[in-house]
């Protein structure tokens, strides 16, 4: 009875355990987050904007830089950030039956909009991003029509000083869209020679906590 009675208090501890990992949301990640990432934020900051947020009263937060910041959106797996007037930020927890993955899309509007996407565990230990999401570069956008040997993809390209490309995530879906956003940085007679051959966006889809690239 005793090996019976210590096992089962064994797996009542496991679940008990458990059960609160398993409950967790994007929120509660976003308020747990100690190590720097939102810089900006205090502990504070983010339990105030959460309360706000929740009790109906979706009120800006002054920050650390003097400017403020918002919640736009949060639901149990995603979040997204007004940081400033020309900045955001987004947050989605990935979930599979073995992992959690937490990616932070940070995004700058000027002078063209550019994203930063990184991938965390749910330490907040920053991942090999590269392993669970891989940033496409400017050439998967340029695509040369067969037979059309007026110009070649490297020399098109090379056209581009500051490839920016903006990263969007659906909330209901998942799925990360990467547009290109070179024309705000690119002279008007270089982007009108480009544009026929840049593709609009890509299309990126979670597969368990890995996104994978899928035909538009």
């Amino acid at each position: 009875m005793t090996i019976v009675k210590s096992a089962i208090t064994t797996l009542l501890l496991t679940v008990a355990v458990a059960l609160p990992t398993a409950a967790r949301t994007v929120r509660d990640f976003f308020a747990a987050e100690q190590n720097g990432i939102f810089m900006s934020l205090t502990h504070d900051d983010r339990l105030d904007m959460l309360d706000y947020y929740e009790a109906g009263q979706n009120m800006p937060i002054t920050n650390n830089f003097g400017g403020t910041t918002s919640i736009d959106t949060l639901s149990a797996n995603y979040m997204k950030l007004r940081t400033s007037a020309s900045s955001h930020v987004e947050l989605l927890m990935a979930t599979s039956k073995r992992d959690t993955v937490l990616y932070v899309v940070q995004t700058v509007l000027l002078p063209a909009a550019d994203s930063h996407v990184v991938a965390y565990d749910t330490e907040w230990n920053e991942l090999n991003t590269s392993k669970h999401f891989k940033m496409p570069s400017l050439d998967d956008f340029i695509v040369i029509p067969k037979g059309d040997k007026t110009h070649k993809k490297a020399d098109l390209a090379t056209m581009v000083k500051m490839p920016s490309m903006e990263c969007n995530i659906d909330p209901a879906t998942g799925r990360m869209t990467i547009t290109p956003t070179v024309q705000g940085t690119m002279t008007r007679e270089d982007y009108d020679i480009l544009r026929p051959y840049l593709t609009d966006s890509i299309t990126f889809e979670l597969k368990g906590t890995k996104y994978r690239a899928i035909d538009n």
